[in-house]
């Protein structure tokens, strides 16, 4: 059930509006970044840096599903989540995403500081994150994409809470029945 192009137009202006109002306020490029509708899972939102650039990316079936739940707040949220980026960054000065900061921006453009929303997630797919299986002396681990890229890049080693060793990738072994 995609969003109609009013719909998203909507989005777009009030994303410009949020940062017209707040951009100034709080000493900030009032440009907005790139807002795209390609959010998938249970997330109604999400702001997101990848390689320097900043984007907003919206759930449209989400949207198109509980459109009054959603709009304009989730727009609101992530917009907060940019403002206090570009206030503070992502260095040694970065602030808890949902912060006092955070709840400041989000008091100030006038909603509430919700972390969460409630639209009926029923029929909503679960996203679920493949699991890869690493080996100590005494137990097999299920290590998560970005973990098991980490490990196996050398970036970082895994150690087993119990026994200490080393994880060791073990593609052959059997995932713990928790893991899935």
């Amino acid at each position: 059930m995609p969003l109609d192009d009013a719909q998203q137009q909507a989005i777009r202006d009030a994303v410009q509006a949020f940062y017209r109002r707040a951009g100034p306020h709080y000493g900030v490029d009032p440009a907005p970044p790139a807002v795209r509708f390609d959010l998938r899972g249970r997330a109604a939102g999400q702001w997101r840096v990848l390689r320097g650039e900043e984007a907003l990316r919206f759930n449209a079936h989400l949207f198109a599903m509980d459109w009054a739940r959603q709009f304009p707040d989730t727009v609101a949220h992530e917009v907060a989540h940019s403002i206090i980026y570009r206030r503070f960054g992502l260095g040694r000065d970065r602030r808890r995403p949902h912060g006092p900061e955070w709840r400041e921006v989000m008091q100030w453009l006038g909603f509430e500081p919700r972390v969460t929303h409630d639209s009926d997630l029923r029929g909503v797919p679960v996203r679920r994150t493949r699991r890869y299986a690493y080996r100590c002396g005494c137990q097999v681990y299920a290590l998560g994409a970005r973990r098991h890229r980490s490990a196996q890049s050398g970036e970082r080693i895994y150690y087993c809470r119990r026994c200490g060793q080393t994880l060791v990738y073990a593609p052959e072994a059997e995932l713990p029945e928790d893991a899935a």
